[in-house]
């Protein structure tokens, strides 16, 4: 078991604690809510995005950590969680596209101008950037806050619940799409909270959850893929629920945690 090099914070004062996600999750909605939609320039919510990283890093040295910011969203590097998770992920969301198709539930097509040569190699590594940062970002306020700076549910099975529910709350321009959404955004949140929880990383949920986006991205610049009424919603719910028993089932190394 690796030693952990992560300092415990030196108070959990629940006024603080509250303010402070406030402040993460305002953050982390704003580069959809105000560059996305009020603004409709996806450059500057990019940038938001980026800055969101930096108000992450501020707001843990807020909460006390001195060292390193991001520790108290426990994302002290450990790159054999973060590579594991996302191989299972690589291999898994494709795996659900194939069986999505044979149950009907997807339409699979090729692109009739799919990119090629080098401008596909540029896309890559775009799409790698454009899903990482924001899955990080998302991570820290669903799951490493929760896990870390203020466990009020503690680290185990109480995380993994309230880390899903918080999830699905930072969809918050998605939940108008109805209860479906909001199950399988549930289900897949239990799977990355799993992952934190059965590592004591935030690495862990990073990896399945750039994994799930990268994957979809990867496959975009090559298929026209188009869920069959509800179909989509359903497979990625199964597709969750399915991360998460792998998650459960697979040998964990978990890295010792600040109190």
């Amino acid at each position: 078991m690796a030693a952990s090099t992560s300092e415990s914070a030196p108070s959990r004062v629940p006024l603080r604690c509250a303010l402070a996600f406030a402040a993460l999750y305002a953050a982390y909605e704003a580069p959809e809510g105000v560059g996305g939609r009020l603004l409709g320039n996806a450059v500057v919510a990019a940038v938001m995005m980026t800055l969101f990283h930096a108000v992450a890093f501020g707001v843990g040295r807020w909460l006390g950590y001195r060292r390193n910011g991001f520790h108290a969203y426990a994302l002290e590097w450990h790159g054999s969680a973060l590579a594991r998770a996302l191989a299972v992920m690589l291999v898994l969301k494709p795996l659900s596209v194939l069986v999505g198709v044979r149950l009907g539930l997807l339409q699979v097509l090729p692109l009739e101008k799919p990119v090629v040569g080098t401008a596909l190699l540029v896309a890559v590594l775009g799409v790698a950037v454009s899903t990482f940062v924001p899955s990080v970002a998302e991570d820290i306020v669903a799951r490493g806050f929760w896990f870390r700076a203020w466990p009020v549910a503690g680290q185990r099975a109480g995380y993994v619940l309230l880390s899903a529910g918080v999830f699905v709350l930072t969809h918050v321009y998605r939940l108008g799409n109805g209860p479906l959404e909001w199950l399988m955004l549930f289900c897949t949140g239990l799977a990355y909270a799993a992952a934190v929880a059965r590592t004591g990383s935030l690495w862990g949920a990073v990896g399945l959850h750039w994994g799930w986006n990268l994957a979809n991205s990867l496959m975009d610049l090559r298929l026209d893929v188009t869920a069959v009424g509800q179909g989509g919603r359903m497979l990625s719910t199964a597709t969750g629920l399915v991360a998460l028993a792998l998650v459960v089932l697979l040998p964990a190394k978990r890295r010792a945690v600040a109190p």
